[in-house]
């Protein structure tokens, strides 16, 4: 009886909920030493090219954070000249 009641009151309190839509997955947050494993670059590299604004960052408190998706972003916008 008390297994039934509570399978009742799960179902029903999962009806009334708003959990028919999950919520967006979260921004995939990568550290510096994943960003540089991903993009085959150094550290250095990586901080003159967050310097100078060619990758976005988020800092949160002295933590510098990138999303992949901004990162994939740029990525695909930028040109390569191969005439060197």
């Amino acid at each position: 009886m008390k297994t039934t009641i509570r399978v009742a009151a799960i179902e029903t309190a999962s009806y009334n909920s708003s959990s028919w839509f999950p919520p967006p997955p979260p921004p995939q947050l990568l550290t510096e030493r994943q960003l540089c494993e991903w993009l085959n670059v150094s550290k250095r590299h990586l901080f003159c090219w967050r310097m100078a604004g060619l990758i976005p960052y988020i800092k949160i408190g002295r933590a510098v954070r990138f999303r992949a998706a901004d990162v994939e972003r740029v990525l695909s916008t930028l040109t390569i000249d191969t005439k060197n």
